[in-house]
């Protein structure tokens, strides 16, 4: 693994390269990547806003639900609009949900720590955004299809990166998100089922078959983290 001063100075090189008009071709992701799955698409999960991460979560939840009817409907001017709604909220929910990882509990009384709530109430709207927007690649046309696949590997990177985050704990603090996070396991191989099943068998233009082949490799990524993480014993049998 390279140095921080080494990783420190690859940025200042490709940030002055980019200053002077100069194509690197190099996409830099959080230093502090643990599972660096989010190194596998260019839609990395960079810092946001940390407050109102629920009301994200929702707003998230309600934009994605207007984006699959709008588009059911083919109206793409009003999906595209919403779709990118989609992926700014995810990204302040789990910017929030992510910087409680690792906190002491807030209330005095209670032993409770707010992280592994936050991360799994995340980490369930990202899979609803998975299983929603891959089956609609098929057959759909036009700009559009881009902004569906930026809002799919924007939410896989940010998710990546928020489990990493966990995963990279200290073994005291990592037991807090085992019985929740061990349970989500199984929701991981239902999103790579749908997966493969539209790359094998749906209509996708090339940019649509792009966007779901990066989203494909994220998730197995993450995947393959989560499970080598929680899912030994019976949990894994789940």
């Amino acid at each position: 693994m390279p140095s921080l001063d080494s990783t420190r100075t690859v940025r200042r090189l490709v940030a002055a390269l980019a200053a002077a008009g100069v194509a690197t071709g190099i996409t830099l992701v959080p230093v502090s990547t643990p599972s660096a799955a989010a190194a596998t698409t260019v839609d990395a999960c960079p810092p946001t806003k940390t407050t109102a991460w629920k009301a994200a979560a929702t707003k998230a939840q309600q934009a994605l639900a207007s984006a699959v009817t709008s588009l059911q409907n083919h109206d793409t001017v009003t999906a595209t609009a919403q779709l990118r709604t989609v992926k700014a909220q995810v990204r302040i929910a789990t910017t929030g949900a992510t910087a409680l990882i690792g906190k002491p509990p807030t209330d005095p009384e209670s032993d409770i720590p707010p992280g592994p709530a936050a991360v799994l109430r995340v980490a369930g709207v990202e899979h609803q955004v998975n299983m929603k927007l891959v089956p609609l690649f098929n057959q759909l046309q036009g700009s559009v299809v881009r902004t569906l696949g930026s809002t799919l590997n924007g939410t896989d990177a940010c998710r990546d990166y928020m489990l990493g985050t966990v995963v990279a704990l200290a073994p005291a603090k990592l037991d807090d998100y085992t019985d929740g996070l061990s349970d989500t396991l199984p929701s991981y191989k239902q999103e790579l089922t749908l997966f493969k099943n539209t790359l094998a068998t749906a209509v996708l233009t090339t940019a649509g078959r792009a966007k779901l082949t990066r989203a494909q490799q994220v998730v197995t990524a993450t995947s393959a983290a989560m499970n080598k993480a929680f899912g030994g014993g019976e949990r894994a049998t789940r």
